[in-house]
């Protein structure tokens, strides 16, 4: 296995014979792979967006009167 270099000072990162290098032990930076990085965000802009509809489900079942404000605010309705 080739030594992981890191991303942000080029150097090569050690790491214990067996183990992933998760930083580099020089400037701390991750080294986690772009795809790796991708697979984070989408998981969690995933989970603001199902906290997201939660809440507005939430607000349309016990506040319907501000449901119905917002959903006309977002509309471009007056609320």
């Amino acid at each position: 296995m080739s030594p992981t270099t890191c991303p942000k000072c080029g150097r090569p990162v050690e790491a214990v014979p067996g183990e992933p290098a998760n930083f580099c032990t020089r400037c701390g930076t991750p080294t986690t792979s772009d795809a790796v990085r991708e697979r984070i965000v989408d998981l969690m802009l995933q989970g603001i967006r199902d906290d997201m509809r939660k809440a507005v489900e939430r607000l349309e079942h016990d506040e319907p009167e501000k449901y119905g404000r917002l959903a006309a605010i977002i509309a471009g309705g007056s609320g």
